[in-house]
């Protein structure tokens, strides 16, 4: 490969304009050099905004191209198998948005793909809980809490609004306000569940705006989600995680307009006190969406790039088993068989 590595950019949404581009041109010997968006009206303008020299109509194109080394696709999840499986074969490096795909069988389809190849594959991850990630794990691991018994998990809040592909199940699949973020953080300081059952006072063929799901995890440890986009006040994205020495809380607060998570704090308590109290997340172990950097980085030099395709799975499989659950009214045992094609269909 050459020293500049040469990014193509499949989707121009806020996502690329916030976030992919402007990060990736800060990077060293980088050169973002094709863009395609849904509408030429919108690549024409990210183009001249970032000066990126080549706009294409079809996304195929920067696939194909021999002036490309790598691809990132910040598009919908309904476009994220066929660009990523496209790139592959085409021998481009991917960073892919998050959610990783529209249902497991795609996901898995991505992931046995990309093992496959030599090429570097990563997910974009959610900003929410990443702050005081080591921190939580930290904690944890040193048995600030002892053994973990119960989880509460609670995204409630009025609707950002946007609509568009967001209600749209055969753009959006399975994923549904905050399910796959939420599956994503818990993955990162807990095991994943060994079973699932959830209910939405819904149709089974819209994209729900109100879940409830209880889990079990590995242990018999107990779990609670309740995801809602119904309610009037924000009580805010919280996971509360209680153990036989004490509690812990982690806070995660709404995305500003910049694209950066503020306010995140991590709360914790132990059997002698009496109430939490907020404990510092240190700046040498703050965490960042500082993917983009690590993602060029490990096709230079190797080193693995967090979130994988194999953790993409792992959410997914949540996802998918949250699915299931809603139109077969029962448990899903863990990790589900892939059948679901969006909210309400199989495949």
């Amino acid at each position: 490969m050459a020293d500049v590595v040469r990014v193509g950019i499949i989707g121009a949404g806020s996502i690329a304009r916030d976030r992919h581009i402007p990060l990736l041109q800060k990077v060293r010997d980088v050169s973002v050099t094709q863009l395609w968006s849904r509408t030429m009206d919108n690549a024409n303008k990210t183009a001249s905004d970032f000066g990126v020299p080549t706009v294409v109509e079809n996304w195929e194109e920067i696939v194909d191209s021999p002036d490309v080394d790598a691809v990132v696709i910040a598009t919908p999840p309904i476009l994220h198998l066929p660009a990523t499986l496209a790139a592959l074969e085409s021998g481009k490096h991917v960073l892919c948005q998050a959610r990783m795909a529209r249902n497991l069988s795609e996901a898995l389809k991505m992931l046995e793909a990309s093992k496959n190849t030599h090429l570097v594959t990563a997910l974009y991850p959610a900003g929410f809980g990443l702050k005081g990630d080591r921190v939580m794990r930290r904690l944890i691991g040193d048995g600030f809490i002892g053994d973990i018994v119960d989880v509460r998990v609670t995204s409630v809040g009025p609707s950002p609004g946007g609509g568009g592909f967001m209600d749209d199940p055969s753009v959006v699949g399975i994923n549904a306000m905050m399910l796959g973020i939420l599956g994503e953080v818990c993955n990162r300081w807990m095991a994943p569940p060994v079973s699932v059952a959830a209910v939405t006072g819904e149709p089974l063929n819209v994209v729900p705006q109100s879940l409830a799901i209880s889990a079990e995890l590995p242990g018999g440890i107990t779990a609670s989600f309740h995801l809602s986009f119904r309610v009037t006040n924000s009580l805010g994205n919280t996971v509360e995680i209680f153990g036989t020495r004490g509690s812990l809380k982690y806070d995660m607060l709404v995305e500003r307009p910049d694209g950066t998570i503020g306010g995140e704090e991590v709360w914790g308590m132990t059997e002698s006190e009496t109430e939490m109290y907020p404990i510092e997340i240190p700046s040498h172990e703050e965490r960042d969406r500082t993917t983009d950097s690590e993602f060029i980085e490990s096709i230079r030099s190797g080193v693995p790039v967090y979130p994988d395709f194999e953790e993409g799975v792992r959410y997914m499989q949540f996802s998918e088993a949250v699915a299931q659950s809603i139109l077969e009214s029962r448990m899903i045992k863990m990790p589900p068989e892939p059948k679901m094609d969006c909210w309400g269909k199989l495949l």
